[in-house]
């Protein structure tokens, strides 16, 4: 099912269902549970930091695939004086590293 059909006139993203939903936890852990704002915000930031983390990593895929671990490194390209460049997606580099 295509969720960008014309259709579907309502549709919210799904980064905009985390925050809802974890600015609903902040406030039932407010006030229905009496917990100080302080430390609600502490463990929300804490929580951003890992979902944000694991968002960062979405793209690395699997790390076996790499050519710099599926064969040992030839003596020959090190050789060489003229750079290469090497566009291949696996060989690219995402998020932090």
């Amino acid at each position: 099912m295509n969720q960008l059909t014309p259709s579907n006139k309502f549709r919210i993203p799904t980064l905009g269902l985390i925050a809802i939903v974890g600015l609903l936890i902040a406030l039932v852990a407010i006030f229905v549970f009496k917990i100080a704002v302080g430390p609600v915000l502490n463990y929300g930031l804490f929580a951003i930091m890992i979902l944000s983390h694991f968002w960062m990593h979405a793209g690395h895929g699997n790390h076996s695939e790499h050519q710099e671990h599926a064969s040992p490194p030839n003596p020959s390209a090190q050789l060489s004086s003229a750079p290469v460049e090497n566009n291949h997606p696996q060989n690219r580099r995402h998020g932090c590293h």
